[in-house]
C-alpha cells in the first residue's frame, strides 16, 4: 500500500513560523521538560518554528518578578527566542516592568494566572498597570484558560486602545470568543486550544486573518498538533502565513 503524501506522520512547517505562546523554565512544583533553552530549540526546529515569544512559567503562578529574573538565564542570546515578561498586580512588579522598558527591554506583558493567584481581573486591582500599558501601546496577553472570561470583558472594554492577545481559548469559549472579539476592537485570538470544526475558518472568513495567531502554549500543551491543523485548513498560504507570524510580528513591531 503507498502512503498518501497529505497523510504523513512527518510533518514541518511550510510557511515562517513565530510561536505567540511558549513556557520556559522550572516551576516550583514542576520541573520543565528540558534543563536549558537548547531542548526547547530542537523541538522548535524539528516542526519548523522559526521564533518562539517566551514567559518564564515561575511568574504564571509564584512570582512574577522572579520568573521575570530568571527568564534571563533560560535566553543566553538565542536570537529565536523573544522575551515576555509577566505582570503581576503589587506595584513592585509594575516597577520592574518600567525597568525593563526603559532598558527596551520588553516588547509585551503577559498577565499572571489570576485563577490560581486568587488575585481577580478587575479595574480596581488592575488598572494602574493596565493604563500605563495603554499609554505606552505594550500588549498585553491573557490566559482564557486562566482568567475569568467576564473579568476580562468588563476589565478590557474600559482600555479600548490597548492592543491584546486572548490566548488558550477552548472550544467551551466558542460562545464567547465573538462577544469578546467585537467589544474589543484591538483584541487578537491564540488559537493553540481552539479545535472547533472549521471554527478558525469561520472566525477568518468573519474578521479576516489579521485579529488571529498561531500559539502552541509549550509545555502545557505539544507544539506540533495546532500548526499541523492550521496547515490542513483551507487557508490561502498568505493567510497562513499572517496567522503563523506575520501577525505576532506586527503586535510586537518585531
Amino acid at each position: 500500500m503507498t502512503l498518501d503524501p497529505d497523510m504523513s506522520l512527518s510533518f514541518s512547517a511550510s510557511v515562517p513560523v513565530f510561536d505567540a505562546n511558549v513556557g520556559i523554565g522550572h516551576r516550583h512544583n514542576r520541573r520543565y521538560p528540558y534543563d536549558s533553552a537548547d531542548g526547547l530549540l530542537e523541538e522548535m526546529a524539528r516542526h519548523g518554528v522559526d521564533r518562539a515569544l517566551v514567559y518564564h512559567v515561575q511568574g504564571e503562578l509564584i512570582s512574577p518578578s522572579q520568573g521575570n529574573e530568571q527568564l534571563a538565564d533560560w535566553m543566553d542570546g538565542h536570537e529565536e527566542l523573544v522575551s515576555q515578561y509577566v505582570a503581576g498586580s503589587d506595584p513592585g512588579s509594575l516597577a520592574q516592568l518600567k525597568e525593563l522598558r526603559a532598558d527596551r527591554s520588553l516588547t509585551s506583558v503577559r498577565l499572571q494566572n489570576t485563577t490560581e493567584c486568587r488575585v481577580p481581573f478587575t479595574p480596581w486591582v488592575w488598572n494602574t498597570l493596565l493604563d500605563w500599558l495603554s499609554s505606552e501601546r505594550i500588549p498585553l496577553w491573557v490566559s482564557l484558560a486562566d482568567t475569568d472570561p467576564k473579568e476580562i470583558h468588563d476589565t478590557l472594554v474600559q482600555h479600548p486602545d490597548l492592543p491584546v492577545v486572548l490566548v488558550g481559548a477552548h472550544y467551551t469559549h466558542t460562545m464567547m470568543v465573538r462577544p469578546l472579539l467585537n467589544t474589543l476592537p484591538n483584541a487578537s485570538l491564540e488559537l493553540s486550544r481552539f479545535e472547533n470544526i472549521r471554527g478558525i475558518e469561520k472566525l477568518v472568513d468573519e474578521y479576516g486573518p489579521s485579529r488571529f495567531l498561531y500559539g502552541s502554549f509549550f509545555p502545557r500543551y505539544a507544539m506540533g498538533p495546532v500548526l499541523f491543523y492550521l496547515h490542513r485548513l483551507e487557508l490561502a498560504d498568505g493567510v497562513l502565513e499572517q496567522i503563523c507570524s506575520t501577525n505576532l510580528e506586527r503586535i510586537l513591531n518585531a
